[in-house]
This record gives structure tokens, sequence and C-alpha cells, in this order.
């Protein structure tokens, strides 16, 4: 499996965490172009990133869910009320920290075929749902770290 050099994405998700997710995004498309198993590397790399707290605040071999909030508030949803990038993104992410590669190809050909296929945008909003989920966790850490030095 090819491996994009992985500063491009750090540098992806900097532009991310200072409020430039277009530039962003702008970064990954040349890997992303190159194709579907360069896209599939790119989305295993923000998903390793969006997890990395959930994945660190638990035990190795936990099983992760996909917690969603009703739209009305009430409670707990089911995934499928989330838009579809939204909810590939909630799912890939949950493979990837579950570790469970069979699922995140799953998912991946789910949305990468169509898009190849009939030049839907389908996989380019997927990739941007999961790089704003890791832009996030980028951000979550960088106010901790900011908290701690301020100590």
């Amino acid at each position: 499996m090819p491996c994009p050099d992985p500063r491009v994405i750090v540098e992806a998700l900097a532009l991310g965490v200072v409020g430039d997710r277009q530039r962003g995004l702008a970064l990954l498309q040349p890997i992303v172009a190159e194709g579907p198993a360069e896209a599939y590397t790119v989305l295993v790399g923000l998903a390793e990133t969006a997890s990395k707290r959930s994945r660190m605040a638990y035990p190795p071999g936990t099983l992760f869910g996909c917690e969603v909030d009703s739209p009305d508030g009430s409670g707990s949803a089911s995934v499928d009320v989330l838009p579809p990038p939204r909810r590939f993104a909630a799912q890939f992410i949950t493979a990837i920290a579950n570790r469970d590669q069979d699922m995140a190809r799953a998912l991946f050909r789910a949305v990468a075929e169509p898009s190849d296929r009939y030049g839907t945008a389908d996989l380019p909003e997927a990739i941007g749902a999961v790089y704003a989920m890791a832009v996030e966790t980028c951000r979550a850490v960088v106010a901790e770290a900011a908290r701690e030095q301020g100590r």
C-alpha cells in the first residue's frame, strides 16, 4: 500500500486547526487524485488522528461505537440520521479505532466506487467529513496542551 508523506497530512491538519480548512484539503487533493489506494491511505491517517484521544483513553482491545445525539436532543439516535458524509466519517473512524480493516475497506469501497464510476462528490465529501473530525481532535489536543502550559 502506498504511503503518502505524513508531513503533508500534518500540514493539512495544522491548516485546519488555524481555520484554513480549504487550503488543508487542497494539500491532500494531489495525494487522493493518485488513486483509490492513496485516498484510502489518507483517510486512514485522518481517522487515526480523529480517534487518537479515544484510543489513548481506553485500554487496547476496547471496542468503540458510534454514539449520535438525536436531532431533537431527546437522546441517542441511529447513525442513519446523519447526512451521508458525516455518517461515513463516524462509521469509518469507528472502524479504524476498532482496528476493523475489513469494515473500513468496505465502507471506503461503498463510497469510492460510485464516486469513481459516476463522478459523484461522495468521496470528496466523505474525505472532507473525516478531515473535519480529525481537525477537531487536533484542536482539542492543542487547547489541552495550551491549558497545561498555562499551569
